[in-house]
């Protein structure tokens, strides 16, 4: 499915849609990637590390195996996306890492599980601050991101609800 997003093609995977090779068929062809849905983050065995998907579970390690050319910016809204061992924190791979590392220039993950209600407010900031003439300027996704935090933190939400969103890379 297609739709537009104020000048921006998107091409859709919902559902039964969103299964592996589907979305690394679109991780390897899209420029700007969104993901909404669940996150794994294993302490142990980072590389295992993985998003859980309609039909099994998209892995650090096969993400960092693809070379993604057509990589700009990628929107992990899913939990534990940018979670690391704290036991050896300047070692640990994460998700959000991993998609830089692969090729994507602007990741936005999450440090813990988020509030189901939080995401899409922080989505819709972050994309309209992004949001210039003819498409997205991914070096604005980080202070799309700030701005929705302050939002939060203004209207009172606590502290474990806005600290998990951080931006890495550009």
């Amino acid at each position: 499915m297609v739709e537009k997003f104020r000048g921006v093609a998107l091409h859709k995977l919902e559902n039964e849609e969103a299964k592996v090779d589907a979305v690394l068929s679109a991780l390897k062809s899209s420029q700007f990637v969104h993901l909404a849905c669940h996150g794994r983050h294993d302490g142990r065995e980072p590389l295992k590390s993985h998003l859980v998907l309609a039909d099994g579970e998209l892995d650090l390690a096969r993400i960092l195996a693809e070379d993604l050319d057509s990589a700009e910016f990628a929107f992990l809204s899913a939990c534990q996306t940018a979670s690391w061992d704290l036991g050896i924190p300047n070692e640990s791979p994460h998700l959000a890492g991993g998609f830089v590392a692969a090729g994507f220039k602007s990741v936005i993950g999450t440090l813990w599980s988020i509030a189901d209600e939080d995401a899409p407010e922080v989505v819709q900031e972050v994309y309209e601050g992004m949001q210039v003439k003819g498409g997205l300027d991914i070096t604005l996704a980080a202070e799309g991101l700030d701005r929705a935090v302050r939002k939060m933190r203004a209207s009172g939400v606590p502290a474990h609800r806005w600290v998990p969103f951080i931006h890495v890379g550009v």
